[in-house]
């Protein structure tokens, strides 16, 4: 059964009775959430409005407290953010109301309250008390880890969380924007065909010899992983006479029944045709020929154009006038040679197109495997990659990821199911199997195949008819919890395409998808607060017109047609003007409508009283922007305003955004008086005009010196406290607005700060910040940032497209247009050229390039069917009243909802105002029709009555720590200050030593946020101070024999961070087992600037480097790791709470002396701190992460100059620069986030069993002649090590419970992407 949302004392439905379901195996039942098998597979069709979301919590609570599932293991999928974040906080109320119930019941002497929710009642009493209590506080506690999933986010969560154990390679980044890859492919394609004339001039004639063209018309195709078909000639011919063939007026049937009318009237045709002498010399030539062209046809069963004899016999003005019985017999003959002609026109025209399409598949061919090639070398992948990915391996033999997926997540919950699409099918068919092979597997999908509206991005309901015939169950939830019972029974008679108690139902939806009518429920929210509107009241009524009526405040003005709960408004049906003029009428008479809804109609409220009907109230549903203009601009006249919910309007290219950038630019640029006026204009200073005047033209110095010390305050206010305090501080000191929409501008510049906040952690130097914000407003396509809804706009009427209101609901609701059509196989004005449509033969997609007449009429009647199903959503928004306007826009008759009434069909009373009169007068229709075309404007105010609210600000009454902050290593090491000296101490000397050293300095008071690659210490950097010059005098030990020389490029290669940043990239962008150096080099040598001659130099340097044995395992080498055993610039985070410098100081120090004792060398004192603790998150990024013989190793690139010799770059050399540079202290706390990670994620994690170590790689000292580990330095870091640093790292509650949980780890999602692209591992021990 279907469980009420509002309602606890639904009685359970023990016998569910079958529903008509003509496109699936299996028979449909109601939903029984309680009686249901929780394994196999089931289909659940909710239809709109029948609690489909509360269903989902009961089933969740089954799940949890039935099959005693953590929410990590409930997989809940569904396919938009706000969807996800609608079903968890859900799910998170019906967890904290079943816990307050089982808790009441409990204390209640274990009796639940028998008024409460059925399912509640059935899980008390069939599940254990004590445990079901300890189940819902242990799944409110990790409800922030629950896999509830956009469908592109669970396939990024499966890609990055299973990478070590699944096909993928270990290094992906996702892009959000591939868009200049796709740029660049089209461009290298119009490159290589205009060196051909004759093909170039092909793309010419049809506008596609542009890249951006070609792409335009092609983005589909090119984006979609199906192939394109390509009709030969034989395709073409044969399409053609299929078409005629099937045709009635032109099958071969027809042809002969035309030669046989001919021939036996050959007689009649003579005598009427053939009189004069002038007749009788060319006419019975002309007569034979027809008689030869028809015979011909039907002889050899094949369609020719009729010879221009035939076509003359034929002609209209010979037989016009004749009433003998010859117009009778020509004109069909006549006719049938049109249709041929038309017919042989449209194939020679797709004949003559086949050249020029071989170029486009050639085209769509070639840039797929350019940006495929691409997305590989850059390790960037997008959304739609994320499914292809995961569909391609679930479906190979023998993978390993399904039965980890089947593990990891037992039960799936899939939302919104009519949305999905072949690939995403394919992913939850191979891994939830049949009832027979389920086991305690269960796959439930809901959805409702009358809402599939999204095939314009992939939807697809051919899917979701598959996935109901192969499901074990099927379930219908048939009770509108929604609307009032009128509007329930109105859009009943609407879709069942005829009156209910017909039992007649008519194929509305098409493609087997039924109809079957919902139930009402008088417990409905609508019913609960009736719409009371004096014009739906029979009694006020007379001959449909209502004469007078009292109101709140009187007398009613209007005299107007009935309304009912559906109301079909008809306007210029006998005088058709042009659309414009009709959609301008159509949306006065809304207007009119709106304000005596707002004037004369109230709700009924639950406690007697009553509410009046408010803007909020009534929502406008329209296609797209031109109908939203068209009603907009109308009520905007009318005074009454309205707020489009559908815009899309780009921050980055309002006002404010551009006044941001000169302020911004001003302050910054403080010594450029130019730019400093530019910014002292922006309203955000506060100075008037007269005050601009004198500063600009420096009337008085004192002024403009004072305006100057602003500037230069806020420029220190921004290094720091970032842009963001800037633009707040002036918002509230000096904010003058300049225009009337000062809450849209202030909404603007609150929005662009925190944008400019964000952009700073990537965009860290003022002047890459200033540069990045120039770009999105010059190009801002590039970042879409939409603004902000105003606060104000929840008080106006809803202006909304079809598609953007489904979920939503309304208690009033007007579909405007509701007779527009728009041509599927059309674009623009010319047919596509481009056809997808599910071929029903070979049940599947198919992709055609270039005309048929079955794919234009397929791709026709698959748009039509989803037209329809948009009308349902659109309609079934209204919880009390909905108006469909009725207009005789193009193709009206081929609308959904001429369709849905029966308008057009054959009959002689089947036109508009004929079947809305009809549906009008039908008992149960709940309908009325209105004559829209006159009407008077009574109405042009509503009296607002409620009282604005008084408004009070919050005070802050919290406290803010200074103390907690970002921290990387490099943000450490600037904090450390270096102890002169030579020390070994260690452990308690150590600690003390840390403790009673005065700290002189004091942290900023700004957080240091570090999120590029952590920083490499060069010569030059101050860090190194007097040590810079001990790097080269390491060398102490004899030259070894090479053939490497000092004048090499690894030595004579420039010294600091661009050569460092060259070389990290290149190797972070190769395979080190198959490396394509010039293909990932090329760009970056360039931006380098490398001399073209040094380019192989370089290139050889890093194929040696590849190929040195990674000592002390010489039989290992980094051209021996393939790409998936790699993880490349692996982000990653940790919190640190009270995290003691002296413990991590003592850990270091411990550790130096080991790693002294292993590889020989002098220890280096570990340096103070200037703070004791540390308090905030620990974030880095990890060079490399490999895999090998079981065990994983962390690995970081060093292009630090040591020397011009090999033996400059000993492990004893490397040792102690790891010591000057506290590189020790970096690789223990890379190797802490990696042991945390493989303790998350590695089934039977054990650091001494999986574990490696660390490689810390010196590029310019690695060679394969190296003997004794030159330029390689490893170390093992014990498992004691890791523990003692999870401990120190560990929150305060974690301490306390020590290392008791084996499943300690993240309380996040590892290997998440971030906006960088790099991969991302964010976590804490539990």
């Amino acid at each position: 059964m279907s469980y009420n949302p509002t309602s606890s004392d639904n009685p359970i439905d023990e016998q569910s009775q079958p529903q008509t379901d003509d496109h699936s195996g299996t028979e449909a039942q109601l939903l029984d959430v309680v009686a249901m098998p929780l394994k196999g597979r089931h289909l659940i069709e909710a239809s709109a409005g029948t609690g489909k979301t509360f269903n989902i919590t009961r089933l969740y609570l089954r799940l949890l407290l039935e099959k005693k599932l953590t929410v990590k293991e409930i997989l809940v999928m569904t396919f938009t953010k706000a969807a996800t974040e609608e079903i968890k906080g859900r799910i998170a109320a019906t967890l904290r109301e079943a816990l307050l119930i089982w808790q009441q019941a409990k204390d209640n002497g274990n009796e639940i309250d028998s008024g409460c929710d059925p399912v509640y009642q059935y899980l008390f009493n069939s599940c254990d008390i004590d445990e079901s209590l300890a189940l819902l506080k242990a799944a409110q506690l990790e409800l922030d880890e629950a896999s509830v999933f956009t469908i592109h986010g669970f396939c990024q969560h499966v890609i990055t969380q299973l990478a070590f154990n699944s096909g993928f390679a270990m290094s992906l980044n996702l892009g959000n924007d591939t868009s200049d890859l796709y740029l660049e492919a089209a461009e290298d394609f119009i490159r290589k065909i205009s060196k051909s004339e004759d093909e170039f001039r092909l793309l010419a004639e049809s506008g596609w010899h542009t890249p951006d063209r070609l792409l335009r018309e092609f983005n589909a195709s090119i984006k979609s992983t199906l192939t394109p078909i390509l009709l030969s000639e034989e395709d073409i011919e044969a399409a053609c006479k299929k078409q005629l063939d099937e045709a009635p007026h032109t099958s071969l049937a027809y042809v002969k029944s035309l030669l046989q009318s001919v021939e036996d009237n050959e007689g009649l045709l003579v005598e009427q045709l053939i009189k004069t002498p002038a007749h009788k010399k060319e006419r019975p030539q002309e007569l034979a020929a027809l008689k030869a062209w028809l015979r011909s046809c039907v002889d050899e069963q094949s369609y020719y154009l009729p010879p221009p004899e035939a076509e003359a016999f034929v002609k209209g003005n010979r037989y016009a006038r004749n009433s003998s019985g010859v117009k009778e017999i020509l004109t069909p003959v006549k006719d049938f040679a049109g249709a041929l002609k038309k017919a042989f026109g449209e194939k020679d025209k797709a004949l003559g197109k086949v050249p020029v399409f071989k170029l486009v598949v050639e085209a769509i061919a070639f840039i797929k495997s350019r940006v495929e090639k691409q997305k590989k070398q850059l390790g960037v992948i997008d959304f739609d990659d994320l499914i292809r990915m995961l569909a391609d391996e679930v479906v190979k033999p023998n993978n390993t990821l399904v039965p980890e997926l089947r593990k990891k997540f037992p039960v799936a919950l899939i939302d919104e199911f009519q949305d999905t699409d072949a690939k995403q099918y394919a992913i939850l068919d191979a891994v939830y199997p049949n009832l027979e092979n389920a086991n305690e597997r269960a796959l439930l999908m809901i959805g409702d195949p009358k809402q599939a509206i999204y095939r314009f991005r992939g939807g697809d309901i051919f899917t979701y008819l598959k996935a109901g015939r192969q499901a074990d169950y099927r379930w219908v939830m048939n009770t509108n919890w929604r609307s009032v019972e009128g509007m329930v029974k109105a859009y009943n008679r609407l879709f069942y395409g005829a009156p209910v108690a017909s039992n007649r139902p008519a194929d509305v939806f098409g493609f087997d998808i039924k109809y079957n009518p919902v139930e009402f429920t008088p417990k409905a929210a609508a019913a609960k607060t009736p719409l009371i509107d004096p014009a739906e009241q029979n009694s006020l009524m007379k001959s449909g017109v209502m004469k007078s009526a009292v109101m709140k405040s009187g007398v009613m003005k209007s005299a107007v047609t009935k309304r009912s709960p559906m109301n079909y408004v008809s306007m210029c049906l006998d005088d058709k003007e042009s659309a414009h003029i009709m959609r301008r009428k159509m949306a006065q008479w809304i207007a009119q409508e709106i304000y005596r809804l707002l004037n004369e109609a109230h709700f009924q409220t639950a406690n007697g009283g009553t509410a009046p009907v408010k803007p909020q109230d009534i929502a406008i549903l329209v296609k797209d922007r031109t109908e939203a203009g068209a009603i907009k601009s109308v009520l905007q006249q009318k005074g009454l305003a309205c707020v489009y919910l559908s815009d899309r309007s780009n921050l980055f290219a309002s006002a404010e955004a551009k006044d941001v950038l000169r302020l911004l630019n001003g302050i910054w640029h403080a010594n450029d008086t130019s730019k400093v006026a530019s910014s002292l204009a922006s309203p955000l200073w506060g100075y008037s005009a007269q005050t601009l005047i004198e500063l600009l033209y420096h009337e008085d110095d004192a002024q403009w010196d004072a305006a100057i010390d602003k500037v230069l305050s806020l420029r220190d206010m921004w290094l720091q406290k970032g842009c963001m305090s800037v633009l707040l501080y002036l918002m509230q000191d000096s904010y003058q607005p300049h225009a009337d929409s000062v809450e849209r501008a202030l909404t603007n510049y609150q929005h662009l700060a925190e944008v400019l906040e964000k952009a700073s952690t990537t965009h860290q130097r003022p002047e890459q910040l200033l540069d990045w914000l120039n770009k999105q407003i010059h190009k801002p396509e590039s970042d879409e940032e939409l603004t902000l809804r105003l606060e104000s706009d929840s008080q106006l009427i809803r202006l909304i497209t079809q598609h953007g209101s489904k979920g939503l609901e309304y208690p009033i609701v007007f579909v405007p247009f509701a007779t527009g059509y728009r041509d599927a196989a059309k674009n623009g004005n010319t047919t596509s050229q481009i056809f997808t449509y599910y071929d029903e033969e070979k049940q599947d997609l198919q992709m055609q390039l270039g005309q048929t007449p079955q794919a234009i009429a397929r791709v026709q009647s698959e748009s039509e069917a989803e037209d329809m199903r948009l009308a349902y959503v659109a309609v079934t928004r209204a919880a009390h009243r909905c108006y469909m306007g009725v207009v005789p826009l193009t193709n009206n008759e081929r609308s959904a909802l001429a369709r849905a009434l029966g308008v057009g069909g054959d009959g002689s009373n089947n036109d508009w105002s004929s079947v809305l009169n009809h549906v009008a007068e039908e008992d149960a229709s709940h309908a009325s029709h209105i004559d829209g075309d006159e009407f008077e404007e009574v109405y042009n105010g509503f009296e607002q009555e409620d009282e604005l609210p008084q408004l009070t600000a919050l005070q802050f009454t919290g406290t803010a720590s200074e103390e907690w902050r970002l921290y990387s290593f490099s943000a450490m090491s600037r904090l450390t200050t270096v102890v002169t000296g030579q020390s070994t101490e260690t452990g308690a000397a150590a600690e003390k030593s840390a403790i009673t050293e005065p700290l002189s300095q004091t942290l900023p008071s700004v957080p240091v946020l570090q999120t590029i690659r952590d920083e490499e210490v060069y010569a030059s950097d101050t860090l190194m101070g007097e040590m810079g010059s001990i790097d080269a005098d390491l060398n102490s030990s004899a030259g070894i024999e090479s053939t490497v020389s000092k004048n090499d490029l690894r030595f004579t290669l420039e010294k600091g961070a661009s050569a460092g940043n060259l070389l990290h990239d290149i190797l972070e962008h190769s395979d080190f087992s198959a490396p394509e150096w010039e293909e990932t080099g090329k760009e970056l040598v360039n931006r380098f600037g490398l001399d073209e001659k040094r380019t192989p130099l370089l290139y050889e340097w890093l194929e040696e480097t590849l190929q040195t044995p990674l000592y002390p395992n010489t039989q290992l080498s980094m051209s021996d790791l393939p790409l998936a055993q790699t993880l490349r610039e692996a982000e990653f985070y940790f919190p640190m709470n009270d995290t003691q410098w002296a413990q991590l100081r003592e850990v270091l120090a411990t550790h130096r002396q080991n790693v002294a004792d292993v590889v020989g060398g002098e220890v280096e004192t570990t340096p103070q701190l200037i703070t004791a603790k540390l308090q905030g998150m620990m974030h880095g990024f990890i060079d490399l992460i490999f895999e090998h013989d079981g065990q994983f190793y962390v690995a970081d690139y060093k292009s630090t100059w040591l020397g011009d010799t090999l033996d400059s770059y000993t492990p004893t050399a490397l040792f102690l620069n790891n010591q000057h540079h506290l590189y020790d202290l970096q690789y223990l706390i890379y190797c802490l986030a990696l042991h945390r990670y493989l303790k998350n994620t590695l089934p039977n994690y054990d650091p001494d069993v999986h574990f490696g170590g660390v490689y810390y790689l010196y590029l310019r000292g690695m060679h394969p002649e190296n003997e004794r580990g030159e330029g390689v330095f490893y170390t093992d870091i014990p498992s004691s090590v890791l523990k003692r640093l999870d401990g120190i790292f560990a929150s305060k509650d974690d301490a306390q419970q020590g290392d008791s949980s084996s499943n300690a780890g993240s309380s996040h999602q590892p290997l998440e992407q971030t906006s960088l692209g790099q991969q991302q591992f964010s976590f804490d021990d539990e």
